[in-house]
């Protein structure tokens, strides 16, 4: 499912082609991805209106527009975006086309139907059910470390549950708390409550430098094998660093993937 490096991918995409021109028409070809709205009911609210700009909060994309009212993406599995212009081929899956005033087309893709687009009757975020009750962006300047430990300090649960837990960090999902365990040198089935303060630094440091890095490489990291985990991930994966196998484990209902040679 896409993470937070993912979606802020997708943000960037939306804000570098498809701000400030007017919506012509909505055409939603699965209304299965729909969530509290109608084919009809997103096409009125979106007729005429501007994208004002486009903002992430965790895994969503949200995107104010001049009709005063939000529109929300979230992406699943595979959700993916693209902006055609006129006369060029509609992609494979596309489920919902914003068609501006200009010819172009922003396309909704999302191949497996896990995920949604939504609209609703404010540009409030904290009006949004769905975005009031995340946690803290993890990249926020204001996320300290101080603020870091207070929200997950102390915690009988594991880090990687932790990590993963929207409530009390925003954006990060199963794959991306592996890889932040894995340049932390930490275990991800290793209790918070049992870390210490040198191990929760680490985590701390690696979260904020490997959603970073993640972004400046458009999310693409299997290009980049010899420096994350997430390429190996998998059956027989092993570590770019150890070169020993990794081991594959449960966590909170979830498969998670370390090094024990790298992780302690």
């Amino acid at each position: 499912m896409p993470e937070l490096p993912d979606v802020e991918v997708r943000r960037l995409y939306i804000e570098r082609t498809s701000l400030g021109r007017p919506i012509k028409r909505v055409a939603v070809l699965d209304k299965r991805v729909l969530s509290g709205v109608t084919p009809a009911s997103l096409g009125k609210g979106l007729k005429g209106a501007a994208l004002l700009e486009a903002k992430r909060r965790g895994k969503y994309v949200l995107v104010p527009t001049d009709r005063g009212n939000m529109l929300l993406l979230h992406f699943g599995m595979s959700g993916e975006l693209l902006l055609s212009k006129k006369g060029e081929p509609k992609p494979r899956w596309g489920r919902v086309e914003f068609h501006f005033d200009d010819d172009t087309c922003l396309h909704y893709i999302n191949m497996r139907l896990i995920g949604k687009v939504a609209l609703y009757p404010t540009v409030d975020e904290t009006d949004i059910p769905e975005i009031a009750k995340l946690g803290p962006e993890p990249l926020d300047r204001r996320f300290t470390y101080k603020k870091f430990g207070d929200a997950i300090g102390g915690h009988e649960t594991t880090i990687h549950q932790v990590l993963m837990d929207q409530e009390l960090i925003a954006g990060i999902g199963n794959i991306f708390s592996d890889e932040i365990t894995f340049q932390a040198g930490v275990r991800p089935d290793r209790k918070v409550k049992d870390l210490s303060d040198d191990e929760m630094k680490r985590i701390y440091e690696e979260m904020k430098r490997v959603l970073r890095r993640a972004i400046e490489l458009d999310a693409e990291l299997d290009e980049y094998a010899d420096e994350f985990l997430i390429p190996h991930r998998g059956r027989n994966g092993e570590c770019p660093r150890s070169h020993g196998k990794l081991v594959k484990k449960t966590i909170g209902g979830r498969s998670s993937y370390f090094c024990p040679a790298c992780q302690k």
